[in-house]
């Protein structure tokens, strides 16, 4: 037993030497350090993090300040303005759409067209049969064929007059018959054009290569059916539209702005159109109208955009969004912090901007940038608010910094 704790009082002698040898190792090293650093500062080292600072800074003589004064701003708060999304319809260009109809009475023969064809100007859509076309078609060829029989007795009549076998009045007579009859003839010739017949089918009238009583009905213009309302066999009265044609290549966006916001829009103005569905786009488009009117219960006002639509991206009817260059709002929940823009550098694709120290020198400060509005930018890097931030002039500390 006695052996047992000699051999114990031995095992704690030797630690206690163990745990005094490694504090007078301990406090040797910590010396050494304190050492050597007084030393670095006496002969005016700097430590590593001190001498990276001191890299990093750049320095300008003080006769190149004073040529090339500079000013200073610190990052500030402001509102973020976010361009305003308008609902909006997609509606037909009212100057290329056509709603074609009868000119008179009719019943419908035969229909050429269905709805999605294009077709061009003059293009028949119908053919119809009409009692007041075949009269008018009647009245031209009885006057035309009596004008022609009334123009050899007018030649025949000046012949005689001027060997002085007629006398003046007999002349006149024939004249006056003859000028009366051409008067109708050109009345009945307008009343087919006003009808719908054109100058080519007139002609076949009167080769009788045109049926009689019979009127082609043609599209006034180039386009697409986008609507067929004709029937084989219909009657119809001269206030039945019985096609719709639209050139569909231009169409409008209708948008209803506010009343505080319209006096923001401008003819011209860009704007861009966003669809809906599976698949969304994106159109370009500018403001062709702004209303004159405000709805008294909306307060709003109609605003018109034009938009190329060879594509046939967009169709009449079709809802979609926009955004009109000049429509913003202040954001309510968002608030960005910003420099001016003259303080923000570019360099080897990186954004900087250069902050001045107490002690005269510059220091060039990455920085993500995000959006520009008016003549800020958003900074998103964390930067101090008391820190001067060099703007006018920081072009110099750039070029020092490139050196």
């Amino acid at each position: 037993m006695s052996d047992m704790k000699t051999r114990f009082v031995d095992l704690v002698k030797k630690m206690n030497i163990y745990w005094i040898i490694a504090v007078i190792a301990i406090i040797a090293g910590a010396y050494f350090v304190y050492g050597k650093i007084t030393k670095n500062k006496a002969n005016g080292k700097s430590d590593p993090g001190e001498q990276q600072e001191s890299v990093n800074r750049i320095s300008i003589p003080p006769d190149v300040l004073k040529n090339h004064p500079l000013t200073y701003t610190k990052i500030r708060e402001r509102g973020f303005y976010e361009e305003i999304v308008l609902p909006g319809k997609v509606s037909f260009d009212l100057e290329r759409m056509a709603n074609v109809g009868s000119r008179v009475p009719a019943r419908i023969k035969q229909v050429y067209v269905k709805e999605g064809d294009m077709i061009n100007t003059g293009a028949p859509l119908a053919v119809l049969t009409s009692i007041e076309v075949g009269n008018a078609q009647s009245n031209f060829l009885k006057s035309k064929a009596r004008l022609e029989s009334l123009k050899s007795q007018l030649e025949r009549a000046t012949e005689l007059f001027e060997k002085k076998i007629i006398s003046a009045k007999e002349f006149e007579m024939t004249n006056v018959e003859y000028r009366t009859i051409k008067t109708e003839m050109e009345t009945s010739f307008n009343t087919l054009i006003v009808y719908g017949l054109t100058k080519a089918e007139i002609q076949k009238l009167e080769t009788g290569e045109l049926e009689s009583s019979q009127l082609i009905l043609r599209s006034p213009i180039a386009g697409t059916v986008t609507e067929r309302r004709a029937v084989n066999g219909q009657a119809v009265v001269t206030e039945d539209n019985l096609f719709i044609v639209a050139n569909l290549t231009r169409l409008w966006i209708l948008l209803d702005v506010y009343e505080k916001d319209l006096y923001s829009v401008k003819l011209n103005a860009e704007a861009v159109i966003f669809t809906l569905g599976d698949k969304p786009e994106t159109v370009k488009a500018r403001v062709a109208h702004v209303g004159e009117v405000i709805d008294p219960v909306k307060h709003t006002a109609e605003i018109r955009l034009e938009v190329d639509n060879h594509d046939f991206k967009l169709k009449p009817g079709q809802t979609v969004s926009a955004k009109v260059q000049g429509l913003i709002s202040e954001s309510k929940s968002k608030r960005i912090m910003v420099v001016p823009s003259e303080a923000v550098h570019k360099i080897e694709g990186n954004s900087f901007v250069f902050i001045a120290h107490s002690d005269g020198s510059f220091e060039p400060k990455s920085v993500e940038i995000g959006e520009t509005i008016d003549d800020d930018i958003e900074i998103k890097t964390p930067i101090s608010v008391d820190d001067n931030i060099v703007s006018q002039g920081s072009f110099l500390i750039k070029s020092e910094y490139l050196k």
